[in-house]
């Protein structure tokens, strides 16, 4: 980490406290941590920074932003309301948003703009809430510590300050199964491999792709103790996990009268289940108080607790009497060790699994058994269902509403702001919203739709962003650096075509990642429909905006990502003149129209190979970062592959949840795969035989999963210039045919 200079740190104090900061504000504020964040986002320009306090109303965060003496003067009510002080500094006079990503560089004005008038900005939602248990899978698998470092920076930016804080738990866990009498063997067996963690730690599966490296669990007890001391610095209250039932199935070894019951394993095989220990069994409440004992030793608490008992299972018993008991007892086994405890509950299962909604009373009885306001429901997919609008506000319990806007780390544009910038503010001012606690975001992975989160938490501070096409003015500089009407027109073209309703879905995503097909799909790509021509005409215009705008790297991007989704529309169209050739049994007409489909995916792998984030290179070599040798890192490459392809073993009905384009994996899995199918099909024209799609699925299977055990290398550093490869393709694909 890069420490700020002595003489800044010294100047900005002395400067901090000349504003009005007693000692004890001083120490409230974390001084030395907000200049250390400035400087790690714009090294060398921190002493340009004054910090000072201001004095909100009532319990209500605010900043405030202006100029005095040559320097930029931020004030807060607290260091993270001075955290997002800064960062709307950055937006709003830089036009510079910094990316959740550390291989992003902050593009900056050579001389930092004078602040020429003074803004406040109040906070209306006391709880922001960021991450969802599956992205600590999906996106933040192999991460280190620069990583989570420049994270916690974007978080702060953002205002965040309820982030879930799962990292590390192993090691807990360790040592209280050692304490009921389990063996480190046994209970290295009983935890996935690092990829399939998330779904262990919900209860969802035990024991693939296991054993977990003890190497692991000591690098992750480390990580998560710096990732809490820094969100913690800012002020956040970070989400740590509690005991919600799952068990070895081994305890039944050493409690062989527990009441055990066997939930599945998301259909990777029998070997792989998980076991649910009843709420009612006097083990649980033991369990539960070793658990958050010892996690409280390591990890210190800020009282809440995440905990979901049954996600996306069915309880062992369905009655309400029964869940009351349940969550009555998960609560006091939390109680019994925190007596401030907030149990901070997912409300996914309740928006996804049936039986929620066939007896409203479960739900009921599930929440109101637990003392008021001490559990927090998250409405989890709210851009799809306001689950608080059907169940009497969560039944008088706070809640967050949140936008969850990706699942599995797919890569597909595809975010609602126009409907969202509705919802929002319909459900602040709807008199029957209850106990609105805040908003905040459950994304599954990061993707490639960031500006939509950040739009999410600027809302919390700023209601006028709702109005998105103003917003959108702001926004398009920040991408171009200048003001430039034409990228701007592209940018709200692009708004209304792509981000006005459309919402990122379970099975939404390119046919490109899908397992071949002639006609229809099956599995999880579901490419999303609007006018793909529209789209073309919007690349097209970006290519003519003015140079300035062109050579900035986030106007690149985004021309990237642009010309991506247009690739992955077009491999529609491409798949039915295959299916057409096919059918007429046009030999030269398939050869033809099979050769132009590789040749999209040949042109997406060479696109996305100049971001770093599109890289199946990085990815895989991230994972080799945690070997220490190469069985130990082929070890942790096998993780990596199977969660974004197979996920689960050979033959599971969950293959490509995770699909993403990648480069690398477009070459080495996707196109493997058509090409597999392709000459099947002209083997099939020149033989007379039918298609038999159940020995091609066999044998793609075959192939898939022995690829997630190769170690073929692949770049892990961005390479080509992605402004002239744009072009290329716009060229071949778009101006040829005008």
């Amino acid at each position: 980490m890069k420490y700020l200079p002595v003489k800044h740190l010294q100047l900005g104090v002395l400067l901090f406290l000349l504003l009005g900061f007693n000692s004890a504000r001083a120490d409230e504020l974390k001084c030395k941590d907000l200049y250390q964040l400035i400087e790690r986002i714009i090294p060398g320009k921190s002493s340009q920074f004054v910090i000072g306090e201001l004095k909100g109303v009532g319990d209500r965060e605010m900043f405030e932003v202006s100029g005095k003496d040559g320097k930029i003067v931020i004030k807060g009510t607290g260091g993270l309301a001075v955290a997002k002080g800064f960062g709307w500094y950055l937006n709003n006079y830089c036009h510079t948003k910094v990316s959740w990503y550390k291989d992003d560089k902050v593009s900056l004005p050579e001389v930092l703009p004078a602040v020429d008038t003074v803004v406040t900005q109040e906070c209306r939602f006391e709880k922001r809430f960021f991450l969802n248990y599956c992205t600590f899978g999906y996106t933040m698998l192999w991460w280190q510590w620069e990583d989570w470092e420049r994270f916690i920076d974007w978080m702060a930016l953002n205002g965040i300050n309820m982030p879930l804080a799962i990292t590390g738990q192993e090691a807990v866990w360790m040592e209280v199964w050692k304490s009921l009498g389990m063996s480190e063997k046994q209970i290295r067996a009983y935890f996935t491999g690092p990829a399939h963690l998330p779904w262990h730690r919900m209860g969802n599966l035990d024991g693939f792709l296991g054993p977990l490296p003890q190497d692991y669990i000591s690098h992750q007890l480390d990580l998560q103790k710096k990732i809490l001391k820094r969100e913690r610095s800012f002020g956040m209250t970070p989400v740590l996990p509690a005991f919600a039932g799952h068990v070895p199935k081994a305890i039944k070894e050493r409690y062989p009268d527990a009441k055990i019951t066997c939930m599945g394993s998301y259909g990777t095989g029998d070997e792989y289940n998980a076991f649910f220990l009843d709420p009612m069994d006097p083990l649980f409440i033991k369990i539960q108080k070793r658990f958050l004992e010892v996690q409280t030793k390591y990890f210190g608490t800020d009282h809440y607790y995440g905990a979901d008992p049954f996600n996306e299972m069915d309880p062992p018993e369905t009655s309400p009497k029964y869940l009351a008991t349940v969550s009555k007892t998960i609560y006091e086994g939390m109680q019994s060790v925190d007596p401030k405890a907030v149990w901070v509950q997912m409300g996914w299962t309740f928006y996804y699994m049936k039986l929620w909604k066939e007896d409203p009373e479960r739900l009921r009885a599930m929440i109101q058994a637990v003392p008021e306001n001490r559990m927090i429901i998250l409405d989890y997919f709210a851009e799809e269902e306001e689950v608080w609008r059907n169940t009497k506000a969560w039944h008088g319990a706070p809640y967050v509403w949140c936008y969850l806007g990706n699942f599995g780390g797919n890569t597909e544009m595809a975010a609602p702001i126009i409907k969202v910038a509705k919802r929002l503010p319909e459900a602040e001012s709807d008199p029957a919203h209850g106990k609105l606690y805040g908003i905040g975001s459950t994304l599954e992975g990061f993707g490639v739709n960031r500006f939509m989160f950040e739009w999410l938490f600027e809302y919390a501070w700023d209601k006028s962003v709702a109005n998105v096409d103003e917003w959108l003015a702001g926004y398009a500089q920040s991408r171009t650096k200048n003001n430039d009407p034409i990228a701007e027109e592209a940018y709200r073209r692009l708004v209304h075509l792509v981000y006005n309703d459309q919402v990122s879905g379970v099975a939404t995503g390119s046919l490109m990642q899908a397992r071949p097909l002639l006609t229809g799909l099956k599995g999880y790509q579901r490419p999303n429909i609007y006018d793909y021509k529209e789209l073309e005409n919007i690349l097209t215009l970006m290519l003519s905006a003015g140079q300035n705008s062109l050579q900035s790297s986030d106007y690149q991007k985004d021309l990237v990502l642009v010309t991506k989704q247009i690739l992955d529309n077009m491999i529609i169209s491409a798949r039915k003149l295959v299916n057409d050739a096919y059918v007429n049994k046009d030999s030269l007409e398939l050869e033809k129209q099979t050769a132009a489909f590789l040749g999209i995916l040949d042109d997406q792998d060479r696109l996305l190979a100049t971001q770093p984030e599109f890289l199946l290179g990085k990815w895989i070599n991230d994972a080799h970062k945690f070997g220490k040798d190469s069985q130990s890192k082929a070890y942790y490459e096998k993780n990596g592959r199977v969660l974004i392809t197979t996920w689960g073993n050979e033959g599971n009905e969950i293959i490509d949840y995770a699909s993403r384009d990648l480069s690398g994996l477009i070459s080495s899995y996707y196109k493997v795969r058509w090409e597999m199918f392709f000459n099947k099909l002209k083997a099939n024209l020149k033989s007379g035989a039918p298609l038999d799609m159940d020995q091609s699925n066999r044998e793609m299977a075959s192939f898939e999963w022995k690829w997630t055990g190769e170690q073929q290398a692949f770049s892990s550093e961005a390479k080509g210039n992605p402004l002239e490869i744009v072009r290329e393709i716009h060229k071949k694909y778009i101006e040829s045919r005008q």
